[in-house]
């Protein structure tokens, strides 16, 4: 762990050099706005843009408290139109020449004619747009910015939100960004955050299914949350509270607060969660004798009970900025659950090949698992003029988890008592320490614009795994105990360059990562080095053959590297019979995706796609004869190709009812070595229906209703074939108190259409699971809004790949 220390460092002097770094003064124009009393303006919204032709510098700000304003110029420029507004006025503009400091005159501002309490934003509907390389979901001042951030991604065209996370084209491993910075978090903790995010301050979500050289190679595709821009200056605030009812009872409480100032901008946040959460899983698993008869059937029902009675989350961040071409951040997040257990109830019944009980085993697992971590961050952002400027950033994460596990199994015959009891005690520790520092360039050369930037990762890890087993009180021979280091490098550049001629668009990017990493098994002396260079390429092509018919095409090498505790080796068990574990000689799994494109009216847009991905590792469960065990473990398989089509819209029906459908179809394969170590190949054709339906229930536009329905047919998984699920939710929402107050009600799978069965059918091998996840619940939440709504939440923490393979 030492090597980290150094990187600590590095990190703290990263933060102190740009912290003092100070670019050149460029001419500059102040002033001061008052009204017609003579009274300040404070916060107006200050814009200065120059004027010549072809140019797009354009430099904005607000006034103080006290009305004063300064805003630098470009050395480039002369001519200038400095605009002002603010509600409650009438707009001002005047021209500008600039070539050295220019301190203006006090502007003054007319009252608006307007009678502001009576003014009424008209809602939209959602649109959808599609871009060179993303589909943009415009939800401002739409029916959908009455919800949090989590329902509109789940209403998103594209992304698929299930009890395991959220997945695009099937695939999960996706990075989640809000304004292009990376947040890490579980998924439950992912699913917390932004539930508890104002819908009302998100622009749009993008979905980038061939993200371009700017963003990591790792992962599928990008999904990232657009917030508003600033439009005001002063305090904001909100609180939330919310009682879910599903299997058990939980609650969240939620505060958040902003203020910008001239000069700097605060914003934090902290919320409280606690509650009882359940999961049932039915296994049937058969075993056959040589001449391919079942010679018996172990019939299992698992029943997992989670409490997490103090879950807190909270982060905070400062942006100051030096003037109008210098901002500097720094910021800091963390997550403790310092008192989350688990009990699992396992009862197996064991059938011989006539169908009769012949024996069984119950299993009591109870665990301990605190978690926490936290997370430093900086940033510094210099504007070379209107068209040039450059981002440093660093950040350094600190990881913590113990899982204490008890595993007590009584045996037993039918209708007897237990003849042996067997019990297993195991403590995993794990550590990890993760540094990233990166710069990022964006400019433009007459009508290309270009980007390109560097960025350095650093992973520590640390895996204690102590194991003790005894049956009958007498220790049970054998040492599964072991440490398992991990460190891990990656050195990244790229590059990218996109331009338009005429009716053609087009976007080139190249990024290029070197890895280098070391798995060490401590107590087996097993060693595991990768060292290796991979180019990313994407491309981009899009035509607007007119308004109503535009046509694109995409493509992008990517690749998705395992999450740390995959690489793991040791054995959680669930049932002395019944273990999962990781595999440190995991490799990464590279993916190349093919996309084409057509709108049609700028609202029907139609898709079609090709993916195909080598050496994707996925969680195979097989079956040890030997032992009569059941390993589910970490591996990779061949390949994995999906094919298919895709459309969907978002249209107004009535003035009263808006809906949103995405369809697509198409077929996905995978080939995997079996247990028998035959090469195999499982297949299916797939389809996924969504549509959303979005009601407004009074005149007065603040009561509303929804109605969401999906539907995922039968897919495969590795070795898996995933049997079909589909949901229906209900939701109605109130606004009051000036739409400062909202109470929401939200049914989510009223039908527990969520259960789904994952089954292995090949060989001698057969395991069926039919898993339900604490999907069916009520939901009343209270969100208060409070202080000057017109500020936008501010910008995210970044976060990086290595933080989101925690």
């Amino acid at each position: 762990m030492g090597s980290i220390i150094n990187k600590k460092r590095l990190f703290s002097f990263l933060i102190t050099f740009i912290s003092l770094a100070c670019a050149a003064q460029n001419p500059a124009v102040s002033g001061k706005v008052i009204d017609t009393n003579k009274q300040p303006v404070a916060f107006a919204n200050v814009v200065l843009k120059a004027v010549v032709k072809d140019s797009t510098f354009m430099r904005t700000s607000f006034t103080d408290e006290n009305g004063h304003f300064e805003i630098a110029s470009d050395p480039d420029q002369k001519e200038y139109t400095l605009e002002i507004n603010t509600i409650g006025y009438e707009s001002y503009s005047a021209a500008l020449e600039i070539t050295a400091n220019l301190k203006l005159p006090d502007i003054v501002l007319q009252a608006s004619a307007k009678e502001l309490d009576g003014v009424v934003i008209d809602q939209k509907r959602p649109v959808v747009t599609r871009k060179i390389d993303r589909l943009e979901f415009d939800v401002e001042n739409s029916i959908l910015s009455s919800d949090n951030a989590w329902e509109i991604v789940k209403k998103t065209p594209g992304v698929i939100a299930s009890s395991d996370g959220l997945s695009i084209r099937g695939s999960s491993g996706i990075l989640v960004t809000i304004n292009d910075k990376k947040v890490y978090l579980t998924g439950t903790e992912l699913k917390n955050l932004l539930e508890n995010t104002d819908g009302s301050n998100i622009k749009s979500v993008e979905v980038i299914t061939t993200p371009p050289a700017k963003y990591e190679a790792q992962g599928s595709a990008v999904l990232n949350i657009k917030m508003k821009k600033n439009i005001g200056g002063g305090y904001k605030g909100m609180a939330t509270g919310a009682y879910v009812q599903s299997m058990y009872p939980k609650g969240v409480v939620a505060t958040n607060h902003y203020y910008k100032g001239k000069k700097l901008t605060v914003f934090g946040g902290y919320m409280f969660g606690s509650g009882h959460y359940y999961g049932e899983s039915k296994g049937d698993v058969k075993y056959f004798d040589a001449n391919g008869d079942v010679s018996s059937t172990w019939k299992s029902i698992e029943k997992s009970n989670y409490r997490a009675k103090q879950q807190n989350s909270y982060n905070i961040t400062a942006e100051y900025t030096i003037d109008s071409l210098n901002t500097f951040s720094a910021g800091f997040n963390g997550f403790q659950s310092l008192k989350s257990t688990a009990l699992v109830d396992t009862p197996t019944y064991i059938y011989n090949s006539s169908g009769q009980l012949d024996s069984l085993f119950t299993s009591h697992n109870h665990r301990d698992y605190p978690e926490k971590n936290s997370t430093f961050t900086g940033s510094f952002e210099h504007k070379f003029n209107a068209t040039h400027m450059l981002v440093l950033s660093s950040d350094y994460t600190s990881y913590y988890t113990n899982q204490d596990q008890d595993i007590n199994t009584a045996f037993s015959l039918p209708d007897a008592a237990p003849y042996r009891q067997q019990d297993i005690q195991s403590d995993d520790t794990r550590r990890i320490d993760l540094l990233s520092v990166q710069a990022d360039y964006n400019g433009q050369v007459g009508t290309t614009r270009i980007e390109g930037g560097m960025r350095y990762g650093k992973v520590d890890a640390e895996n204690n795994f102590d194991y003790y087993s005894e049956i009958d009180g007498v220790p049970v021979p054998g040492n599964l105990s072991n440490m398992f280091l991990y460190d891990e490098t990656i050195m990244a550049g790229y590059i990218g360059a996109d331009r338009e001629f005429g009716k053609w668009g087009f976007k080139l990017g190249l990024r290029g990562e070197h890895t280098k990493l070391e798995g060490d098994l401590e107590t087996t002396g097993e060693v595991n080095s990768q060292n290796y260079f991979k180019l990313f390429p994407s491309a981009y092509a899009l035509y607007k053959a007119s308004d109503n018919h535009q046509i694109g095409f995409s493509y992008g090498k990517r690749i998705i590297r395992p999450q740390y505790g995959m690489l793991n080796p040791f054995r959680s068990y669930s049932t002395p019979f019944s273990y999962t574990t990781g595999n440190p000689q995991l490799q990464p799994t590279i993916a190349h995706n093919f996309g084409l494109q057509y709108t049609l009216k700028g609202k029907y847009m139609f898709g079609a796609f090709y993916r195909y991905e080598k050496d994707p590792f996925a969680n195979i469960t097989y079956q040890d004869y030997a032992t009569s065990t059941i390993i589910t473990e970490y591996t990779n398989i061949s390949s994995n190709t999906s094919v298919g089509a895709e459309f969907n819209t978002n249209v107004e029906l009535f003035p009263w009812w808006e809906a949103g459908t995405f369809l697509t179809a198409g077929y996905q394969q995978n080939s995997f070595q079996g247990a028998d170590g035959t090469i195999r190949e499982i297949d299916r054709w797939t389809f996924y229906g969504n549509t959303n339906n979005r009601f407004m229930l009074n005149k007065k536009k603040d009561f509303f209703a929804e109605l969401s329905f999906f539907y995922s047919s039968a897919t495969v998984y590795g070795a898996y074939k995933l049997g079909d699920i589909s949901s229906l939710s209900i939701s109605f929402r109130k606004r009051f108190w000036k739409e400062n107050g909202e109470i929401s009600l939200i049914f989510s799978d009223i039908y527990r259409g969520e259960r789904q069965t994952t089954t292995t059918s090949y060989a001698n091998q057969y395991s069926s699971y039919r898993s339900y996840g604490d999907t069916q619940s009520f939901r009343i939440q209270f969100r208060y809004r409070f202080g000057n709504q017109k500020l936008q939440d501010g910008k995210a923490v970044q976060k990086t790949e290595e933080q989101n393979r925690l």
